[in-house]
């Protein structure tokens, strides 16, 4: 069955919503503060407008002398340089330098033109274009640009301009107040960026808010899935995923269920199967065993070697059958057994005794009192088959120790060896059935490969996992993870 709501149809329906949302915020933006026209321009043109009232009203009181300190005040007061100069050029007031030829052939040609009109705070004599009069032309003159800035090489400076008349003999013919700065926003008298930035902050929060949601269901519910798959492959087949998503991540979900469904009767059924075998193996074996022991009195003795062999190989197939009962049985029991509170130390005294006799070759460490969860006959077994191998492969060199501690909700069992250890490329495979590091599958040379499949099994069975590692500088430390129990 297809998905209801396809993933890719949400992801085109979530980006055209965030679309939308930062088109209305970049047409509302440019409505209210742009309208539509270059952006600096705007700025600061009505900002040289009101330098250019500021100036006048303070200048037209002075001497002209003052005028260039009143320039050099107001220009420490925005951070940019002011000038003053007539409309033929002759500077006025301002820096003294020389104006770049791209500024002074932009901005000084051609006759002013000059209107009167009320000037600022009420005073006369500041010429200013009346509000309401539509048949007038604009008030800057010819080769003065109302949206254009000049941009000079040498130096490297930005310029903006703007026109000032007034009744005073330096404004007889008309005036210009010029601003420069090495910034091209003129530390935000040309252009102010901060209304942008915060726009644009403000845009991108409204995108984290549109999309967050969707971002984080999709990467929670993969990352279950991920968590889910491990466990998978791991061995668990009991996880699942979650379904709940009608979308392609929710059919993958239930996908992802229905092959841990099924690889889960697999491996029931591949154990159950090889109980049955192992199981009706049991009787003619037994019968064979029996046989044999008959045969061995009758025959004569320089037959007897032969008959001993016959019985080895007779016995080796007894074991191996019997692991492959264990092996069978520890999987079928995990499924079905609810776990129960067991003391550690009196499970692990039990699988010593019974595989070590006493204790002279184990060293036990942890505390009496301290309870895991477990199936007991199952972690028995396995500690049990763990310790055989510990002493059979390296109870040569020294004690087998046994040591556990709790931490948070788990307990870790450790079982250690100071043997020659196992080769780090078969480290992952140990655990897997009838797998053994000598391949030659003698009697002589090992078992059947079965002993820590066997673990794996009875542990996973109590809920909990195994892992191998080799210690240094020599030998293996096996080690078990527990549920841990209050007693």
């Amino acid at each position: 069955m297809r998905p209801r709501f396809p993933l890719y149809a949400k992801i085109l329906a979530w980006f055209f919503v965030n679309l939308a949302v930062v088109g209305v915020a970049g047409w509302l933006l440019v409505r209210e503060q742009f309208r539509f026209s270059a952006l600096p321009a705007r700025a600061a043109t009505a900002n040289l407008d009101k330098v250019a009232g500021e100036f006048l009203f303070q200048a037209l009181d002075q001497d002209i002398r003052e005028w260039d300190t009143i320039l050099s005040r107001t220009g420490a007061k925005y951070r940019v340089e002011f000038y003053l100069f007539a409309r033929d050029g002759r500077r006025i007031a301002g820096p003294r330098e020389p104006l770049p030829p791209a500024v002074h052939g932009g901005w000084f040609d051609g006759p002013p033109k000059r209107r009167r009109g009320p000037g600022p705070e009420g005073r006369p004599g500041f010429d200013r274009p009346p509000p309401m009069e539509q048949d007038v032309p604009d008030k800057r003159p010819p080769g003065v640009p109302l949206t254009d800035f000049i941009h000079s090489v040498g130096p490297d400076r930005y310029w903006a301009t703007t026109r000032i008349d007034a009744q005073h003999p330096e404004f007889e013919r008309g005036a210009l107040l010029l601003a420069s700065s090495a910034s091209p926003t003129g530390h935000g008298f040309f252009f102010d960026m901060r209304p942008y930035l915060w726009g644009g902050a403000g845009v991108l929060a409204l995108s984290v808010l549109v999309w967050l949601p969707f971002v984080r269901g999709l990467t929670r519910s993969l990352s279950r899935m991920q968590a889910a798959t491990k466990l998978l492959a791991e061995g668990d087949f009991a996880a699942r995923s979650e379904e709940h998503r009608r979308d392609e991540v929710g059919a993958l979900g239930a996908e992802i269920n229905r092959m841990a469904a099924r690889l889960a009767g697999y491996v029931a059924g591949q154990k159950r199967f090889l109980g049955d075998v192992a199981h009706e193996l049991s009787a003619p074996i037994a019968r064979l065993q029996v046989a044999i022991e008959i045969l061995e009195r009758r025959i004569a003795s320089t037959e007897g070697t032969r008959v001993a062999d016959v019985r080895e190989e007779i016995e080796h197939m007894a074991k191996l059958v019997n692991e492959l009962l264990q092996f069978s049985r520890a999987g079928m029991l995990g499924e079905t057994t609810p776990l129960v509170v067991v003391k550690l130390g009196e499970i692990v005294g039990r699988a010593v005794y019974r595989e070590a006799g006493d204790t002279s070759q184990v060293s036990i460490t942890l505390d009496p009192e301290l309870c895991v969860q477990a199936v007991p006959e199952l972690l028995q077994r396995a500690i049990g088959n763990v310790v055989r191998n510990a002493i059979r492969y390296g109870g040569h060199a020294g004690a087998v120790s046994i040591s556990a501690e709790a931490h948070g909700e788990e307990v870790f069992l450790c079982i250690t060896d100071n043997g020659p250890g196992i080769p780090a490329d078969a480290l992952p495979k140990i655990f897997n059935p009838f797998f053994r590091i000598d391949e030659s599958r003698t009697a002589s040379t090992g078992g059947t490969g079965l002993g820590l499949t066997i673990v794996k099994s009875c542990v996973e069975a109590c809920r909990g996992t195994v892992i191998a590692e080799n210690c240094a500088p020599n030998g293996l430390r096996v080690t078990m993870k527990l549920r841990k129990a209050e007693a």
